[in-house]
């Protein structure tokens, strides 16, 4: 199996955590509240290797409410604003820990489809606040 080492990690140090249950609102809550530099958060099953990996998810808290928080990637290039209560949803489906439809319908119509620009400025990044359709409603 593959080792690859994450030295350049969006927003060190990764807070790790450990769990085969979905995170909560409040675990998320509290770990952005913390990290108001961000935070790079990698969810683990609760067995296996001290070193294993993970589902890496790299957040920026851009209010104190956390009803804008931005998404990165591993290179960070923001893929999305996002509430708290939409980043939670988002981390427990992309983790496999609960199965979210909302999640599985925005994945596939904006992340999946999303293109890495050669400059990060021409990106298109995807906000709750400039897309008021139902898709994006999180009922």
């Amino acid at each position: 199996m593959p080792k690859k080492k994450f030295e350049d990690i969006p927003f060190p140090p990764v807070v790790s955590m450990d769990t085969d249950i979905p995170v909560s609102i409040d675990q998320v809550s509290k770990i952005l509240r913390e990290r108001q530099e961000g935070a790079s958060i990698c969810i683990r099953s609760t067995e296996g290797h001290t070193n294993r990996g993970g589902y890496f998810f790299h957040v920026l808290p851009t209010d104190s409410d956390l009803s804008k928080c931005e998404l990165y990637n591993f290179e960070k290039t923001l893929v999305a604003t996002l509430t708290v209560e939409q980043i939670t949803l988002f981390m427990n489906h992309c983790s496999g820990l609960e199965f979210n439809e909302w999640v599985f319908q925005f994945c596939q119509s904006v992340v999946n489809f999303r293109l890495d620009p050669a400059e990060p400025e021409s990106a298109e990044v995807y906000s709750a606040e400039s897309d008021p359709t139902e898709f994006y409603s999180l009922e």
